[in-house]
């Protein structure tokens, strides 16, 4: 396509997005010179006005034309239009019930734009908006497809303005701006630590409502850097015109990779905004290109500069600079000597580094935005004195932008840490060398992060840059690195680990969880101690460890209850890992009480219903089948199912646990098509998404075991075969995932009278699920039954009726969790082998 069909479909989009009234004027001013230009697009506009049904919007009313006024999408009745841009329509939609009245915005592709790229990024947005929940950010509701065939989904209907538009209403001086403007820091690290970045922040995204609760919108030109189907964080490109002009990055005009630097930027645009009345880079009148070059090339001027510079409000077109200087200092309540010392030199260069040309120069996140603007508030010394760590690295970002993008965005997810611990240090008024110290260990972390990412995307050739390989590159390195600083490569190690276990790589977190634990100077970081602790409390209880396991659990609890406000969310986060060991120590009462107890506190402590929410809601159906409460363990997993495919992730490994403890309730119910059509879910996912790994031996056995119940033993064999591998490979003999495949894979053999290879399997099992589970628990039970009826097979009676009264007590002592098992027990004594439970 030519640049000239590309300038006028751009001004086309642009044209869309703004009011009928106000087109005329915008096309004026951006094709003065070009005639033929602006009859293109005019020529363009009236195309799509035609296949939008909207050629007479200004004539008929838009309810009268629009058959969806009206009819209902899913639960909900569509009535009047809302909203409209370039490429969707927005209606206001409602659900009435009994006893409540649900408001929503309902988006769909406009008619007749439903071609593959727009849809593919409108299903973009959609399936990015169902993964977040925060309460600065819009409300997913519901989606799906409307008769046309148009996809849809529904938000949360947020009632509000521009942020800066809703300030100059408010007269609110420059340290109240600041302060709501935090919000929206807020909320895009979080979506950053969702690994989302959203690619056009701006003021007309950004809604202020009437009680100044901000609402951040418009996913539709974010993108996921980890949304490749292998499951690896791979680098990404985005389309090249999808940007905001007066808001986008230099790097988003040439189109190249952008992460979290972008959306830094472009907080820093609104903040400029916010302080000044206009963005930081003059436009007016600039073609794209044009537009990209100022970008790229000019700095902004001071806001003091700025303050008379017109903007886009109409109100100021025929105002002289000073009227227009004096109108903006009544909007912000303030006077130009006032201006002039709320604008101080620091907050000057707090804007400077978020607007910085070159991503690394810029804040390593919208967290560490907000911690210098907070201190800013506080009137104390900020961090933004100078970019050493950006201009080290300047050479390195302009040749791996793509490294970087990914390197941010990673980072970004994890670093806050290093920005609480400052604040801390603040608050509880710890020397200034101590600070200083936090702050050089933070860039310190951060241009270690980088260095990875550097390192691997010169190595990596053609071969696609997977987030787990750098990672393991990087921790061949780490202890010669900071050899000389054991504080920072404390927390680069515990940074390291979170991400391997992120990937669900537990063994690669495990060697940078131990080195931490024995890096000399560990004692004088209590916090950092206690979290990786904790983190290798999961890595070892996975690997069998049960005794281990309970020791760095209570060592990272104690610490965490010496101050049990400032730790509520690890004391509550703790409890799944509590609640495991517990079950794992034959606690199973214990165990659900820990669980019910979290589970109650959760929404409480967060605010909103989260991803540790789902991880406990799962982990208890687990416990709850264990003591033979079938329906109610099958309602909490398919509860735990629910939220997950609220937050997105349904097909993350939490979620797909979730849905395998439902099926091992709908199992246990006797529904077994219900049960077997889960478990293939979850094992298909796994291997697509996953690869080998622990998770998918689980689910393989799961599944088998439904083909052992309906008698298919031969289908079963296969996949429990495999299970058995994989679990040993990954874990070794000893791992808990090799518990069941083992005990399964013996009773498979026997009912295919395969008993010599059956007996290995049960004597392996007993010996193993004993020591790994302990003699009195239910996997030591079950290898039991194994070996039981190995013996029958074999004809020795008397050694068939010692693991039969041993197991029979393991059973007994369960309760009602062991009715079944017990009831397999006696007819294997009346000599009537049935498939294992």
């Amino acid at each position: 396509m030519e640049e000239r069909q590309r300038r006028a479909l751009r001004l086309m989009r642009d044209s869309l997005d703004r009011e009928p009234t106000d087109r005329a004027a915008y096309l004026a001013e951006q094709c003065a010179d070009d005639a033929t230009l602006r009859a293109q697009v005019e020529r363009l506009l009236g195309r799509a006005d035609v296949l939008s049904g909207a050629g007479d919007e200004e004539t008929a009313p838009e309810a009268a034309a629009d058959a969806l006024v009206g009819t209902r999408l899913g639960p909900f009745r569509v009535g009047h239009r809302i909203g409209r841009g370039g490429m969707g329509v927005v209606y206001l939609g409602r659900r009435e019930g009994a006893d409540f009245d649900q408001v929503v915005a309902i988006k769909l592709i406009r008619r007749g734009l439903d071609y593959d790229e727009v849809q593919a990024r409108f299903l973009r947005e959609r399936r990015i908006l169902a993964r977040l929940s925060h309460p600065n950010l819009a409300r997913f509701i519901d989606g799906g497809v409307a008769p046309d065939g148009r996809p849809w989904f529904a938000l949360e209907y947020v009632e509000g303005e521009p942020i800066t538009r809703w300030c100059d209403a408010r007269r609110l001086d420059v340290a109240a701006r600041v302060r709501l403007f935090l919000d929206a820091c807020a909320a895009v690290q979080y979506a950053h630590g969702q690994l989302v970045v959203h690619r056009d922040l701006k003021p007309g995204n950004i809604l202020a409502c009437a009680d100044g609760t901000l609402r951040l919108l418009d996913f539709g030109i974010a993108r996921l850097l980890a949304d490749d189907d292998d499951g690896e964080v791979t680098l990404t490109r985005h389309g090249r015109y999808a940007l905001t002009p007066g808001y986008a990055a230099p790097e988003q005009f040439s189109g190249e990779a952008t992460g979290v630097a972008a959306d830094v930027y472009a907080l820093g645009a609104v903040l400029y905004e916010l302080i000044a009345g206009v963005p930081p880079i003059a436009l007016h009148g600039c073609d794209l290109a044009e537009a990209g070059r100022r970008v790229r090339e000019q700095l902004p001027a001071p806001p003091l500069a700025a303050l008379g510079r017109a903007g886009r409000d109409a109100a100021e077109r025929d105002l002289a600079p000073t009227q227009i200087v004096q109108r903006r200092l009544a909007q912000r309540a303030t006077s130009l000597r006032g201006f002039r010392a709320a604008v101080s030199a620091d907050l000057a260069r707090i804007l400077e580094q978020a607007l910085a040309k070159e991503p690394a120069r810029r804040y390593a996140s919208a967290t560490a935005l907000a911690e210098d603007l907070q201190r800013w508030l506080a009137g104390a010394p900020v961090r933004a004195a100078g970019n050493r760590f950006g201009y080290r690295l300047g050479k390195f970002v302009r040749r791996n932008r793509g490294a970087v993008a990914v390197a941010a965005l990673l980072a970004a997810a994890l670093l806050g840490a290093s920005a609480y611990a400052l604040h801390r240090a603040q608050r509880e008024q710890i020397q200034r060398e101590a600070a200083q110290a936090e702050l050089e260990r933070s860039d310190a972390v951060r241009e270690y992060v980088m260095l990875m990412f550097r390192t691997a995307a010169e190595q990596q050739g053609t071969v696609p840059l997977s987030a787990r390989d750098v990672l393991k590159q990087g921790t061949d390195q780490l202890v010669t690195r900071f050899a000389g600083a054991p504080e920072t490569g404390q927390t680069t190690a515990l940074m390291l680990a979170e991400l391997f276990m992120m990937l669900g790589d537990s063994e690669g977190a495990r060697p940078l969880l131990e080195s931490v634990l024995v890096w000399d100077g560990i004692e004088r970081r209590p916090d950092l101690l206690a979290s990786a602790r904790y983190n290798l409390g999961q890595v070892v209880y996975f690997g069998g460890d049960t005794a281990r396991a309970r020791s760095l659990l209570d060592a990272a609890q104690r610490y965490w209850r010496e101050m049990p406000a400032r730790h509520a969310r690890q004391l509550n986060e703790s409890r799944t890992l509590q609640a495991q060991i517990e079950a794992a120590e034959g606690r199973i009462d214990a165990s659900i009480a820990t669980l019910d107890a979290a589970i109650e506190e959760r929404p409480r402590l967060i605010g909103q219903r989260d991803r540790e929410l789902g991880v406990a809601l799962a982990i208890r159906a687990d416990r709850l089948s264990q003591v033979g409460r079938y329906e109610d363990a099958f309602a909490s997993a398919d509860a735990a199912c629910t939220l997950f495919e609220s937050l997105g992730l349904a097909r993350s490994p939490v979620g797909l646990g979730a849905v395998n403890n439902r099926a091992m309730a709908a199992l246990r119910l006797g529904r077994l098509a219900e049960a077997s059509a889960d478990f293939r879910h979850v094992v298909d996912v796994h291997r697509q998404l996953y690869g080998v790994s622990p998770q998918l031996a689980v689910a393989q056995n799961n599944l088998a075991l439904t083909l052992l119940r309906q008698e298919r033993a031969a289908e079963a064999v296969p996949l429990l075969e495999e299970s058995l591998r994989i679990a040993v490979e990954q874990g070794g003999r000893q791992a808990r995932a090799t518990a069941m495949p083992r005990v399964n894979l013996a009773e498979a053999y026997v009912a295919l009278d395969r008993v010599e290879e059956a007996a290995a399997l049960a004597e392996e099992a007993v010996a193993v699920n004993g020591e790994v589970f302990g003699a009195d628990a239910l996997q030591t039970g079950l290898a039991h039954r194994a070996r039981a009826r190995v013996r029958q097979a074999r004809g020795d009676a008397a050694g068939a009726g010692t693991d039969l009264a041993r197991a029979e007590a393991i059973f007994g002592a369960m309760g009602a969790g062991g009715a079944p098992y017990l009831e397999s027990l006696q007819k294997l004594r009346q000599g009537r082998a049935e498939a294992p439970h």
